[in-house]
C-alpha cells in the first residue's frame, strides 16, 4: 500500500526488498534413514529427524517420497497412498508435516520422474547401437519408463496426484532421473514420436547429421521438461497453483552446454520452466580431484552466472557422501570439508546452497560444523 508520498528511489527499494527471494539453505533428505518395520522405532527415527532440522534450520528440506533401499535408483515402492505402486509406509505425508509444524521449514516432495519399476505395459527408454540393435540401458544407468509412451504419461501423473491428495508440502523437486543420452531413446513410442516430429525412425541417420542431432537433442530436451510441467500440473489440481517446482540438473551441462545431447538438460530451459534449478555441485562425483575441487565449484558459479536469472534461481548441492569411493558402501565425506565446499560457493557468488544426503542417525555432517554454513538465522548474506 503506498502511502506518505515516497520518493521514486525509497518506493523502488521497497518494490525489489519485496520480490527478492534472499538466500535459500536446503537439506536433501532421504526418508530411508527414516524408516523401520517397527513402528516404534520408526517413530522415534522421524522425532529425532525433525528434532534435527529445528535445531540445524535450514530454509526448506527436499524430502524423500520414494523409497530407494539398494540404492540402484530404481522405485518399486513409495512412502504414500497411490494407485499405482506398493507403499513401504504411510510416511511421507507425517514427515512433511512434522517438519513444517515442528521444525518450521519449507517442504519439498522429492520425486522420481522416470525411474520406476512397474507391471504395467508401458514403454522402457531403450538404447540405439551401431550395429541398429537396441537394448536397455546398462544396469549402472537408471533404467526409466519411455517419456513418450501416452500409458507412462498417464501412469506418473496418476502417481503425482496421488500424492498432492495425500500429502502436505510446499513444492516438487524433479529427480535427476530425467535424461536422456546421444543414443536414447529407441522405444516404439519414442521412434514414432521422431517420426512425427518430422526426424524418421532411424536414430543412425539422425546422428549422422549434425544438424539434425542438434535438433534431435533440443526435442528430448523439450519433451522431458514438458513432461515435468505436465506431472507439475497434476500436483496443482489438488493442491492449487502456489505449488513450487524444482529440477535436479546435472553439472555438465551448465559447465559445458554442448553436453546437452549426452543429458537432454539445458540450463536456459530449466530456469525459464522452473521456479528453481537444483545443480549437483559434487565435484567427486563427476571425477574431480579433492585438490581442485574449489576451482571446480568457482568455474560451476560462474558458469550459471552467465545466464539470465541464473545465480537468483539456481541452488548449488554438494555431496556429503562419496558414492565413487572403492568399498560396499559410500564413503563419508568429511564434515569439515563440506562446510568448506558450501562456504567456497557462496564467497563466489551463490546465494543458494544445500547438500545431500543428510544422516541424522551418525550427525552427519557434524551439527556443529555444518549448522553456520546451511542456518538462515546464522548466515546472513546481502542481497542483490
Amino acid at each position: 500500500l503506498v502511502d506518505n508520498d515516497p520518493k521514486i528511489d525509497s518506493f523502488a527499494g521497497f518494490i525489489t526488498a519485496r520480490e527478492d527471494v534472499g538466500s535459500n539453505r536446503i537439506i536433501h533428505v532421504d526418508l530411508d534413514y527414516v524408516y523401520d518395520a517397527d513402528p516404534i522405532q520408526m517413530e522415534k527415527n522421524l522425532g529425532e529427524l525433525v528434532q534435527r532440522i529445528a535445531d540445524l534450520r535450514p530454509r526448506g528440506v527436499y524430502l524423500q517420497a520414494f523409497a530407494d533401499p539398494t540404492g540402484d535408483g530404481l522405485v518399486r515402492s513409495v512412502y504414500f497412498p497411490n494407485s499405482h505402486l506398493p507403499m513401504r509406509a504411510d510416511l511421507f505425508n507425517r514427515a512433511a508435516w512434522q517438519l513444517h509444524s515442528r521444525a518450521h521449514v519449507e517442504v519439498y516432495a522429492w520425486m522420481p520422474v522416470l525411474a520406476i519399476e512397474t507391471n504395467e505395459p508401458v514403454d522402457r527408454v531403450l538404447r540405439w547401437h551401431p550395429d541398429g540393435s537396441v537394448s536397455l540401458p546398462p544396469a549402472e544407468s537408471y533404467q526409466r519408463l519411455s517419456p513418450f509412451d501416452p500409458r507412462a504419461r498417464q501412469l506418473l501423473g496418476d502417481l503425482y496426484e496421488d500424492l498432492g491428495r495425500s500429502s502436505y508440502f510446499h513444492g516438487v523437486i524433479f529427480h535427476d532421473d530425467a535424461t536422456l543420452n546421444d543414443f536414447e531413446d529407441a522405444s516404439p513410442s519414442a521412434l514414432a514420436a521422431y517420426e512425427k516430429a518430422g526426424f524418421g525412425r532411424d536414430i543412425g541417420a539422425i546422428r549422422a547429421d549434425a544438424t539434425k542431432m542438434q535438433a534431435w537433442t533440443r526435442f528430448k530436451s523439450r519433451a522431458l521438461t514438458d513432461l515435468t510441467l505436465e506431472l507439475a500440473q497434476r500436483v496443482k489440481k489438488q493442491h492449487g497453483p502456489q505449488i513450487v517446482t524444482v529440477r535436479n540438473m546435472y553439472a555438465l551441462p551448465a559447465l559445458k552446454p554442448e553436453s546437452e545431447e549426452w543429458f537432454a538438460q539445458n540450463l536456459d530451459d530449466f530456469l525459464q520452466a522452473y521456479d528453481w534449478t537444483a545443480v549437483m555441485a559434487m565435484p567427486l562425483m563427476e571425477g574431480v580431484a579433492s585438490s581442485q575441487a574449489i576451482d571446480w565449484l568457482g568455474e560451476l558459479v560462474q558458469a550459471v552466472a552467465r545466464h539470465p536469472e541464473g545465480l537468483r534461481r539456481t541452488i548449488f548441492e554438494v555431496q556429503a557422501v562419496d558414492w565413487e569411493a572403492k568399498g560396499s558402501a559410500p564413503r563419508e565425506i568429511k564434515s569439515e570439508q563440506i562446510a568448506q565446499w558450501l562456504n567456497a560457493l557462496s564467497a563466489q557468488g551463490a546465494r543458494h546452497v544445500g547438500y545431500y544426503p543428510d544422516d541424522f542417525v551418525r550427525n552427519h555432517p557434524e551439527m556443529n560444523v555444518i549448522r553456520p554454513e546451511i542456518t538462515t538465522n546464522w548466515y546472513p548474506i546481502k542481497n542483490d
